[in-house]
């Protein structure tokens, strides 16, 4: 069964890719004039991806097509792909969109000749890339030509220095942050904070915009919470070497916030702490968004120690839309959605409701903008250089969960 499954749903991506080489640009017609063009750049790799797919699928063996692989980025540029094809198929919207999908084979250079493509000029918005380098080159000719620029995948910041086209859907990490101290702060008054960070650029950071959050805090609370924030290329605190462990503090709640994103070292620490949870239970740990992807790091301990991890997608949610959109978008492509069709068919509604509201120059409508869609939230701000300079548009909509009996639970 495992194996006829996962060829219904490589099918439907063959299926999903044809209009991809052969409609483009895609038109969804209504009774008004109302015209608006919509361009992604995906990596598709459509033709590498419809051979595999086509391989996989007349495969005469289990053993055959398991040695058949697609890229990440290919599976995730496809499945967002069908999310927007649902939203548009579901769309009540009174517009007429015309859709033009570019497939860039996440590449700099292939991505750099679609740019250069005169018809590029006409589009209203944008969405896209995948990587990072070719997404900033997406952001930089969208704020040349005054293009509206979605971006749902990559977070950088990088992506958007004083662009007043870009809109950020990926959260930062310093939106996951603050979601995970607000959670602190509504949950656990008071406690003993240990901020436990590798000597590493990004994650010191982390560690520091933590900091930076609990002290701001404690100015004004009449509890205030201790914060320690332990650093190991000298694991000093006030002058003295010294541990984790030994910065608990008993009769107090203790929240140990790994600002790690090594499985190595995290899976490392947490065999010591968990050694001590045996004695003390009152140990909570508080980690990063790509520990819910990790391939080595033992369930047990994130699970022991309930561990908070932060999402921007919310895989528990049980509301009309995601309902309807779960069966409508499996009875089409034969699979259910994974969480890159949900933020495509997010996207794409958070797009059109927008356009059709506010029209063209959106962007100017959407701080302080509440959308929920399916499975994602989009709660736009302004991003600030500083008091005076403007970066971009940003979603700051963080999902906290806890590890409870080896399954995710919202708890913020």
């Amino acid at each position: 069964m495992g194996i006829q499954k996962n060829i219904v749903k490589k099918s439907r991506w063959l299926y999903c890719l044809l209009p991809i080489t052969y409609l483009l640009p895609i038109l969804c017609y209504s009774q008004t004039d109302t015209l608006f063009r919509i361009g992604l750049i995906l990596p598709l790799q459509t033709t590498s991806t419809g051979e595999k797919l086509e391989a996989y699928s007349n495969a005469h063996d289990l053993f055959t097509a398991q040695k058949i692989h697609l890229s990440d980025d290919a599976v995730t540029a496809l499945d967002f792909y069908q999310g927007v094809l649902e939203a548009l198929s579901e769309s009540k919207d009174s517009a007429k969109i015309e859709l033009s999908v570019y497939d860039n084979w996440n590449s700099d250079s292939i991505t750099s000749e679609i740019l250069n493509k005169p018809e590029l000029k006409k589009l209203n918005v944008i969405m896209g890339s995948v990587s990072t380098s070719s997404a900033k080159l997406v952001a930089d000719y969208c704020k040349e030509n005054k293009i509206v620029n979605i971006q749902p995948f990559t977070p950088s910041k990088s992506l958007g220095a004083e662009n007043p086209y870009h809109l950020k859907l990926a959260p930062t990490i310093d939106a996951h942050a603050t979601a995970m101290f607000n959670s602190i702060a509504d949950s656990f008054t008071a406690a003993n904070i240990i901020l436990y960070t590798p000597n590493a650029e990004k994650s010191l950071s982390i560690a520091q915009h933590f900091d930076s959050l609990f002290k701001l805090y404690n100015k004004t609370a009449a509890q205030k919470f201790t914060v320690t924030l332990l650093n190991t290329k000298d694991m000093l605190v006030g002058g003295k070497k010294t541990t984790a462990i030994e910065q608990l503090k008993s009769g107090k709640q203790n929240i140990i916030i790994i600002t790690s994103f090594e499985e190595s070292f995290v899976n490392g620490n947490l065999r010591l702490l968990h050694e001590k949870l045996a004695h003390d239970s009152t140990i909570i740990v508080y980690g990063m968004p790509t520990w819910l992807n990790g391939d080595i790091l033992r369930l047990d301990y994130v699970n022991d120690f309930h561990t908070r991890i932060s999402d921007a997608f919310n895989s528990t949610a049980a509301t009309a839309s995601t309902s309807s959109f779960t069966k409508y978008f499996t009875e089409n492509f034969g699979a259910e959605p994974s969480r890159y069709a949900y933020l495509g068919f997010d996207v794409m509604n958070f797009t059109l409701y927008n356009l059709n509201t506010y029209g063209k120059e959106f962007l100017n409508s959407i701080p302080t903008q509440h959308y929920t869609g399916a499975a994602y939230k989009f709660d736009i701000s302004k991003n600030m250089k500083d008091k005076t300079t403007f970066n971009y548009y940003e979603n700051r909509a963080v999902n906290v969960f806890m590890i409870d009996n080896y399954l995710l639970k919202r708890v913020y």
